[in-house]
C-alpha cells in the first residue's frame, strides 16, 4: 500500500511539471489562382528590342494555413536522450502547427523529433516543450531548454504549393525589331520550372504598318514602332 501511495505521488509530481498537448488538424488547403504578368490590360507600355512585350505565368496553387515563420535566426537546445533538442533555424523558416497545449497556445512540430514547442499569442516561445503523449513529453516541460536569442518570435503564415499537374501558362512574346519586311516578335514557351521548350518557339512577322496584331488570345494595339523600341497596349488576352 505504501509503495502504491508513493507511486501515485511520484506520478502526480511528474504530471505537475510536464506540459501536455493535443493534436489537432491543420487548416484545410484551399485552391488559389496565381497569374503573374508584366503588363496590365489597357495600359500603354514601351519596351526595347530583346525585351518582353508579354510575359505571363499562370497556374493554380494550394494554400494551407497552419504554419509559423521565424523572425530571425535562432537555436533551441537542451534536454537529454530521447527528449534532446538541437534545432537551428534561419529567419523565415517555417514550422507546422500541429495542435495546442494545456495553456491554450498552439504548438509547432520540431523537425526530426517527436517534440513540439509552444508559441504564445505574442509570438514568443511560451517556455513549453511537449509531445502528443504524456509519457514521451520531457519532465519539467521547457525548463531544460534554451531559446537563443530569447526575443525570437514566430508569426503565423500560409504555405503555398504550386499544382503544376493542373495545367499552367508560361510564355513570353519578345520584340526583336522592325524592318522593311515587317514587325518582328519572338514567341517562347517554358516548362513550369522555367526551362525553355525549344519545340514551342516561333518567329512572328507582321506587316510594318500594322496598328494591331493578334496572337493566340492576345490582341495588341501598336502605337509606335522604331528599330529600337515598340509602344503598345495589350487589349485582350
Amino acid at each position: 500500500m505504501k509503495f502504491k501511495v508513493l507511486l501515485m505521488v511520484a506520478v502526480v509530481g511528474i504530471a505537475g511539471c510536464t506540459t501536455t498537448m493535443e493534436l489537432s488538424p491543420v487548416g484545410e488547403g484551399k485552391i488559389s489562382s496565381v497569374d503573374e504578368k508584366n503588363y496590365s490590360l489597357g495600359v500603354e507600355r514601351t519596351v526595347y528590342v530583346g525585351e518582353k512585350v508579354v510575359s505571363r505565368k499562370a497556374y493554380e496553387t494550394i494554400v494551407r494555413s497552419g504554419y509559423v515563420k521565424a523572425s530571425n535566426a535562432f537555436t533551441l537546445t537542451g534536454g537529454l536522450g530521447a527528449v534532446a533538442i538541437s534545432e537551428t533555424g534561419s529567419r523565415g523558416d517555417k514550422y507546422k502547427v500541429v495542435g495546442t497545449n494545456e495553456k491554450g497556445n498552439f504548438v509547432v512540430s520540431i523537425p526530426s523529433t517527436h517534440l513540439t514547442f509552444g508559441v504564445a499569442p505574442s509570438g514568443e516561445w511560451d517556455k513549453t516543450i511537449a509531445s502528443p503523449s504524456f509519457w514521451t513529453s520531457p519532465v519539467g516541460s521547457g525548463s531544460a531548454y534554451t531559446l537563443n536569442p530569447p526575443t525570437t518570435t514566430f508569426t503565423q503564415v500560409e504555405s503555398s504549393t504550386p499544382l503544376s499537374d493542373a495545367g499552367y501558362i508560361n510564355h513570353e512574346l519578345i520584340y526583336t525589331g522592325v524592318g522593311s519586311d515587317g514587325i518582328h516578335l519572338l514567341y517562347r514557351e517554358y516548362t513550369f520550372e522555367n526551362m525553355a521548350r525549344s519545340a514551342f518557339a516561333q518567329e512572328l512577322v507582321y506587316p510594318v504598318d500594322s496598328t494591331s496584331v493578334r496572337f493566340k488570345n492576345y490582341k495588341i494595339n501598336i502605337i509606335k514602332t522604331t528599330p529600337s523600341d515598340i509602344t503598345y497596349v495589350v487589349e485582350g488576352e
